[in-house]
């Protein structure tokens, strides 16, 4: 298990995180000061995305478990944020996490469905 180890040269904390996508879950290490998607490509994991910066939502995830800082994510509504929507571009883990990602079109819904009914 990876959960809150430290980088003996840095000293940042290094936790454990579980992405599922297209049901297949890839367990791959994440620093603190690293974003997940960063943190995802370094290990091989390819995860979809686009911008880079909070903005497209193409690499929207649902986190189920733990938490990230995203204070960078302009593409996603405060009280998404706080259901558990996350842009893994901008969101750097604050614990271990269990995530689902391809999530853009269910953001979207989330965001903008009710204006297309």
């Amino acid at each position: 298990m990876i959960s809150k180890q430290v980088n003996s040269v840095s000293a940042t904390p290094t936790f454990e995180i579980q992405a599922n996508l297209d049901g297949i879950t890839h367990t791959f290490p994440c620093r603190s000061d690293q974003t997940v998607l960063a943190a995802a490509e370094a290990a091989g994991v390819p995860l979809p995305s686009s911008c880079c910066s909070g903005v497209c939502t193409t690499c929207a995830a649902l986190i189920t478990e733990g938490t990230v800082l995203q204070a960078d994510a302009m593409g996603v509504k405060l009280e998404l944020q706080q259901q558990g929507y996350a842009l893994l571009c901008v969101s750097l883990p604050q614990s271990d996490l269990h995530l689902k990602a391809g999530q853009e079109d269910a953001l979207y819904e989330a965001q903008f469905g009710q204006y297309q009914k």
